[in-house]
This record gives structure tokens, C-alpha cells and sequence, in this order.
């Protein structure tokens, strides 16, 4: 599954939005258009009007959590949300609990890939190419691994996204 639209503002929001049901039916014209679950979607469209969402994840609030920095490292969704591209409907496929995401900052490498691969559910990592000597590769390095304004990077060798 490739960008259809609905992940471009990830790369620049700190949450997650909300995509306009034109974005949805990119990719639901042809992939289970003819679920009854999906005539909501079909409805919002004939109608012009908004679709009422139900959040599938959610995290405390008291959580720093930003969406942007991790789909910029090149964290592919697959990671936190799964195949989407193979449920029938969205359901939530990690935990997302606090010992879940420090085991994924504790070792990212799994989990990343190049940033214009992010929304690609069916890319496999290239082992060599990806992660070497215990080094961060460039396409993940990016200008800053810092998630907040305001800190100070820390040493190369620490370097954890």
C-alpha cells in the first residue's frame, strides 16, 4: 500500500489527523468497496459531509507523543498500526504501552526504513544497506535526532532516535 494521500501531513503534524473521505476512497474504490462497513464512507462522500471517527489508539495524556519525528526517522506505520491494508477495519494491532514504545527506542533498527518507504506495507529491509557497525545510516540521521526543541543532541556514539 503507497501514499494515497492520507499520510501527507504526517511528516509535518505532531498527531495524527484525520483524513478527508476523498482520501479514504483513494484506496477503498478498489479495496473492500463493497463492504457494508465502508457505507458510512460512501454516504460522506454523496452527502459532502464529514465522516465521524472513532479513535482506534489513544495515549495518556500526560504522554509527549509526537507523530511527526517518528514518520521523518522512517518508523514505517506497519510498526504501530499493523497491516491496515489487510483489515477489514481498522483495529488496534500494538499496544502501545510505555514498556512496548521503550523497547522500540531501546532497539528502533526493526522497525526503520527509509522515509519515503514509511507508508509502504510490504517493504523488507535490506539488512547491509540499513544498519551497520552499530551506526545510525544516514537516510535515518536526518538534520536532528533531538524531540523537542530546546535539548541537546547527545553524544554520536548514544545517538537512539
Amino acid at each position: 500500500m503507497g501514499d494515497s494521500g492520507s499520510t501527507l501531513t504526517l511528516a509535518d503534524d505532531a498527531s495524527a489527523g484525520i483524513p478527508q473521505t476523498q482520501l479514504c476512497l483513494n484506496c477503498h474504490s478498489q479495496v473492500w468497496n463493497k463492504s457494508p462497513l465502508l457505507e458510512p464512507v460512501r454516504e460522506s462522500f454523496a452527502k459532502n459531509r464529514p465522516l465521524e471517527w472513532r479513535r482506534v489508539y489513544a495515549v495518556p495524556q500526560f504522554v509527549y507523543f509526537n507523530h511527526s519525528i517518528h514518520v521523518n526517522k522512517g518508523v514505517g506505520c506497519v510498526s504501530c498500526h499493523g497491516r491496515v491494508d489487510q483489515m477489514p477495519a481498522v483495529e488496534k494491532a500494538t499496544p502501545l504501552t510505555m514498556g512496548w514504545c521503550l523497547e522500540c527506542h531501546r532497539r528502533p533498527e526493526p522497525n526503520l526504513r527509509p522515509v519515503e518507504e514509511v507508508t509502504n506495507m510490504d517493504w523488507k529491509p535490506i539488512h547491509e544497506q540499513w544498519w551497520s557497525n552499530g551506526r545510525w545510516p544516514a537516510w535515518a540521521l536526518g538534520d536532528s535526532l533531538v524531540h523537542r526543541r530546546g535539548r541537546q543532541p547527545v553524544d554520536d556514539s548514544q545517538r537512539r532516535f
